[in-house]
């Protein structure tokens, strides 16, 4: 059997409440699919918050977007955000990527129900934090 080499680090750990119920929600909202891509391959979909988690009152489904896991890092990473038109913005690096380079300027995929549609004010907070390249052309 090979030995475990691996440097542990104590870390601190901040649960997350009701994380289950706001993933089953951002699935039931987006109708299993990625509100990027399309993908419906639920095992990859994650519950993204639009405004980071800061407790239980932030796990409500208008600060989720169901994304593929990608899509999620990249969101996180600020190198994509939802524009006020709901058009997916990419951050210049990525945009060159074969990859991704597709998804700029596409629509987001909104849930049926308008008022699971994400919050306006935390897109524009997500988008603030991209400003080094969001709305630069």
């Amino acid at each position: 059997m090979a030995s475990d080499n691996r440097i542990r680090v104590p870390a601190d750990v901040v649960r997350r409440q009701g994380s289950g119920k706001f993933r089953a929600d951002a699935v039931r909202a987006y109708g299993e699919r990625c509100a990027v891509t399309g993908t419906d391959v639920l095992p990859i979909l994650e519950a993204a918050h639009i405004m980071e988690y800061k407790g239980p009152h932030t796990n409500v489904v208008t600060n989720a977007l169901l994304l593929r896991s990608d899509i999620h890092t990249l969101f996180d990473l600020h190198l994509l955000t939802i524009g006020p038109e709901h058009r997916v913005h990419l951050a210049p690096a990525v945009r060159a990527s074969q990859e991704y380079a597709g998804l700029h300027g596409q629509q987001l995929r909104l849930p049926n129900d308008q008022a699971a549609h994400p919050d306006a004010e935390w897109l524009r907070a997500h988008n603030t934090k991209c400003s080094s390249w969001f709305g630069r052309g």
